[in-house]
């Protein structure tokens, strides 16, 4: 489609940012790559960014001087504002309606249990919350039927959904928890790592990068809560 104007500011390792990524190239848009570092640097907190955006998260956009953050709501905007057509994100109500609920879905269910059961390993040292861990594996099963039938998160193409959803579960990739056994959803992430052209421009340096990450916070949390040298803090999937 061509340039655009407008400025994606992104840190690899987030699957919002990856999500938005995702949509971006899918359009064809020419956009002003601006990484932060979040992790050592804590870019996010420097002034010029809070002043762009108080919650100073990633992602956000500057589609000259309209400034945006979270991500489904950019994805939305995006194929609004600069898509040639609508087939990512449907004018249609019904369609549209489908692919919000997924959206919700991911937010407030799957990516939100992923963080719940996740973010004490990674800050606490915790061994892990079986009732959190329960709480994932039902998202993930959830997930698991929706595509039981459909070969796209929102049913029969691709949308915005796929790339919300597909950073969520990838996000699994960096902790080591294995989302094989829900075979609907393997073969749905398979399928989309094969089809998306740009799925490895877009993510596998960012979840290697979130990884390196997660061992290092593990690492510091263990030796904040004395944890014996050699034990593995528990991020893997039982199932």
């Amino acid at each position: 489609m061509g340039w655009t104007g407008l400025e994606f500011i992104y840190m690899p390792a987030s699957p919002p940012c990856r999500a938005v990524w995702m949509c971006i190239k899918e359009l064809g848009l020419e956009v002003d790559m601006r990484q932060i570092d979040m992790y050592k640097k804590a870019e996010h907190t420097q002034s010029w960014f809070v002043k762009m955006n108080p919650q100073h998260t990633v992602p956000t956009i500057n589609d000259e001087g309209f400034i945006l953050w979270e991500s489904r709501a950019i994805m939305s905007y995006l194929v609004s504002k600069h898509g040639t057509d609508d087939r990512l994100y449907p004018k249609d109500p019904e369609k549209r309606a489908v692919i919000d609920r997924m959206l919700y879905f991911d937010i407030g269910t799957l990516y939100k249990s992923m963080i719940d059961y996740f973010q004490p390993i990674l800050f606490n040292g915790s061994t892990g919350d079986p009732i959190k861990a329960n709480a994932l594996k039902q998202s993930l099963d959830y997930l698991d039927q929706f595509l039981e039938d459909a070969p796209y998160a929102a049913g029969d193409q691709l949308s915005i959904a796929d790339f919300a959803l597909l950073a969520s579960i990838t996000h699994l990739e960096g902790v080591d928890w294995s989302y094989k056994a829900y075979s609907n959803v393997n073969r749905w992430v398979n399928k989309l790592k094969a089809e998306l052209p740009y799925y490895k421009e877009c993510n596998e340096a960012g979840i290697q990068m979130f990884k390196e990450w997660a061992k290092s916070r593990q690492a510091a949390a263990a030796l904040l809560n004395n944890t014996p040298k050699g034990r593995k803090l528990s991020t893997e999937n039982d199932n």
